[in-house]
């Protein structure tokens, strides 16, 4: 089950983009996005396998990034092996 989300959701959506302090924020032009990668995300499932203890706790380090780790490491080896 998806945990609930804390964002305000109602106060985000009333928020005008037009009071958003850009002044600490360098502006962007076409080079800056010519190496960007649109990421489709496809739906998750929940999967539970065993892994040796070293991986795990290097996965546990990575606290909520874990899962996300988890998931490019097996795209990448997907990618190359298929």
């Amino acid at each position: 089950m998806k945990k609930p989300s804390k964002t305000d959701w109602n106060r985000v959506n009333r928020n005008d983009d037009t009071l958003i302090d850009y002044s600490d924020i360098p502006e962007t032009d076409a080079a800056f996005w010519a190496d960007a990668e649109i990421k489709s995300f496809t739906n998750k499932v929940d999967y539970t396998f065993k892994i040796d203890e070293d991986l795990a706790q290097w996965l546990l380090q990575l606290g909520s990034d874990s899962n996300e780790a988890v998931n490019n490491i097996l795209r990448a080896y997907y990618l190359v092996n298929s």
